[in-house]
């Protein structure tokens, strides 16, 4: 990571009224913020005072995120006039995201218990090293780098509709402004600006932008598998609609509720999203609602995530109409949990949704869960019989798939399936993971195989003795032969399920 490739001084003189009055002379301060961009900003304080200085505090709040935090020196050597460094986090350590403007202040506390402040200060943070204009509008900010000018243009245009026609749609205007909006080069932008999903995540997803505050968003000109780039800047901005429309202190959307509705704010839900949902209504392979709740982590199903999200978003609008669905939002907000809201405005529990929703796709409603058997006794010791030809044993049954793990609720992101992802996703990926669950049951299969006849020829050989010695003296029966050692089973190797590797 690049480090102090930036520097912004910012120069503030005060005399306050509530310092000491007995004071002859003013307290000075002046502040350099080093821009250590993406892990650190350094606020460094240089400040002379009528009495001696003994502690530092940099007080500091970003706006939009409601809260105030703080910061001192790791340090301070006691005085007059000091010089300090104060430093704040912005990376893995306290994720800020670039387009956050910071608004601060200096708090000097002097020998005699007197507190000293100084004037607030402001730093917009953005990438250094790089040159940013912006345009805007009476909501929102659009940062870019020089050559995206008609880029940044249209995508404020864009947003402008998006607001308009959302806003309608949900009953909501926005709770912060302006909004500011990061215009990166490239996904390599955002992702240097943003905090690592995962590995295999990232490397299986192309990252078309991100809703990373609730007045941030970071966008690239790329199309997320519709024919308007600008797509990407109308499926974040209505993640923060959305939010508004539905989340408050007491309630919060499911991530089926807030990603439909983004992809609903587009010109159209794209190729990439109608096509996975398409091939998993034709396979019977939809995601269970009760795993839409959450998100989604996989990379091999961010498609079918996303089109199946839509398709349940449209399918209330079809039931109950804009009204009712800006109703949802509302009730939701309130503090009702989502699917006891669904109930209130719809008439229908949640699993009363998902049979509706599979029945108007053409599909029977999603079986429950069996029931768990309980433990069996363990197979009796083969006897020297062979079994009859029609008891085949099975192999061993499939395990049930699990949950993927929960979401990160912010930052939300809109990935599209890259090229690794398209070669290991869908049937690939189902395939490989059947193709384990073959082999390993086939092994199993072969072993018992091998057990018996081994068993079958000693039966044989035991009656073939038995012909030899009824003609012949009686004599000791021969020592038993050792039974053979059992078969080992193959081992679990979690590497072979799931989907390949990208």
């Amino acid at each position: 990571m690049r480090a102090a490739l930036a520097a912004l001084t910012l120069f503030a003189l005060l005399a306050t009224g509530a310092a000491a009055p007995a004071a002859a002379q003013s307290p000075e301060f002046r502040t350099e913020v080093v821009n250590e961009f993406p892990q650190f900003l350094r606020f460094r304080l240089e400040a002379s005072a009528p009495r001696e200085i003994v502690e530092v505090s940099l007080r500091y709040a970003v706006t939009g995120s409601g809260s105030r935090a703080f910061a001192r020196p790791e340090s301070i050597e006691p005085g007059v006039e000091i010089s300090v460094e104060a430093s704040v986090p912005t990376g893995v350590r306290g994720f800020i995201p670039v387009g956050s403007e910071f608004v601060y202040f200096w708090e000097l506390t002097l020998d005699d218990g007197t507190v000293l402040e100084s004037e607030p200060g402001t730093f917009f943070y953005l990438p250094p090293d790089k040159e940013w204009l912006r345009v805007e509008n009476e909501f929102m900010h659009i940062h870019y780098q020089p050559g995206f000018g008609d880029v940044a243009r249209d995508f404020l245009e864009a947003a402008g509709r998006t607001y308009a026609r959302m806003g309608a749609l949900l009953r909501t205007e926005l709770e912060i402004v302006p909004v500011n909006t990061v215009l990166f080069a490239s996904e390599a932008g955002i992702e240097e600006a943003q905090p690592t999903r995962s590995p295999t995540y990232d490397a299986a997803t192309i990252l078309c932008g991100s809703q990373v505050a609730d007045n941030v968003l970071f966008v690239i000109d790329r199309s997320c598998g519709t024919r308007d780039s600008a797509d990407t800047l109308r499926h974040e901005f209505a993640h923060i609609l959305t939010k508004a429309a539905g989340e408050s202190a007491l309630g919060k959307i499911p991530s089926w509720l807030d990603e439909g509705t983004a992809v609903l704010a587009q010109t159209e839900p794209g190729a990439g999203f109608v096509n996975p949902f398409a091939t998993a209504v034709a396979r019977d392979r939809l995601i269970p609602f009760s795993q839409m709740a959450t998100g989604n982590r996989d990379p091999n199903e961010v498609g079918l995530f996303y089109g199946q999200s839509y398709e349940m978003v449209r399918f209330l609008l079809d039931r109950g109409g804009e009204e009712g669905f800006a109703r949802l939002f509302a009730t939701i907000k309130q503090g009702n949990r989502y699917d006891a809201a669904i109930e209130m405005v719809y008439g229908f529990d949640f699993a009363g949704f998902e049979t509706a929703f599979r029945e108007a796709h053409g599909l029977p409603p999603r079986e429950p869960p069996a029931p768990v058997e309980a433990a069996t006794e363990p197979p009796a010791e083969p006897t020297a019989e062979p079994p009859p030809a029609e008891a085949a044993t099975e192999p061993p049954a499939e395990p049930a798939a699990t949950e993927p793990p929960p979401a990160e609720t912010t930052p939300t992101a809109t990935p599209q399936p890259s090229a690794p992802a398209a070669s290991s996703s869908g049937d690939d990926g189902f395939a490989i993971g059947a193709v384990s669950i073959g082999a390993i049951g086939g092994g199993v299969v072969l072993a018992l195989l091998a057990v018996l006849a081994y068993l079958f020829s000693l039966m044989l050989d035991n009656r073939a003795r038995g012909a030899a010695s009824a003609s012949a003296p009686a004599a000791s029966p021969p020592p038993p032969a050792p039974s053979p050692p059992p078969e080992p089973e193959p081992e679990f190797d979690p590497g072979e399920w799931g989907p390949p590797p990208p």
